[in-house]
């Protein structure tokens, strides 16, 4: 029987140059904040969820749960 490991998100993206450029300028741009203000920043500015999750190495639905438990005020 074959074995069906799961694989990561950096294995399910191609290496595109530019998806790595990307990655790595989001990684920067959310250096210092804690998880769920990087992923509403992240979402913010067109991520989707399965790419925060690889990027901030949480679960791929963290994003869309982050952003429901924002502050009122930060909800557009």
């Amino acid at each position: 029987m074959v074995s069906r490991k799961r694989k990561s998100v950096d294995e399910t993206v191609k290496a595109d140059p530019m998806e790595r450029i990307s990655r790595l300028l989001a990684m920067i741009a959310v250096k210092g904040l804690d998880n769920q203000e990087a992923a509403r920043r992240l979402l913010s500015i067109g991520f989707d969820s399965p790419q925060i999750g690889g990027i901030l190495g949480v679960g791929h639905n963290f994003a869309n749960v982050a952003k429901s438990r924002a502050p009122k005020k930060d909800r557009a």
